[in-house]
């Protein structure tokens, strides 16, 4: 199962936490997960994000107030997750 991390960057330090809660399932391959961190020199950062929402199983959300006021968040990742839960 893929799972697709949205997050605001000041949160960094609950999403590392997060990721070593799901270690075991990363390791045992139950999971594969990305987030924007793993984005490489030279990667369209845009077209990098998108493919990764577009096939991601799971997207996941980690709410906060940073979260909340981040327009790239909610103009890019969040509407994009809802188009994919609107169309099944």
């Amino acid at each position: 199962m893929r799972l697709f991390y949205s997050y605001s960057h000041v949160d960094e330090p609950m999403r590392d936490k997060l990721d070593r809660h799901l270690s075991a399932l990363r390791r045992t391959g139950v999971i594969s997960d990305w987030h924007d961190r793993q984005i490489l020199p030279g990667d369209d950062f845009d077209a990098t994000i998108n493919e990764h929402l577009q096939t991601a199983d799971i997207i996941l959300f980690l709410v906060s107030a940073d979260f909340i006021a981040s327009p790239y968040i909610w103009d890019v990742e969040v509407s994009r997750a809802m188009e994919r839960h609107r169309n099944g």
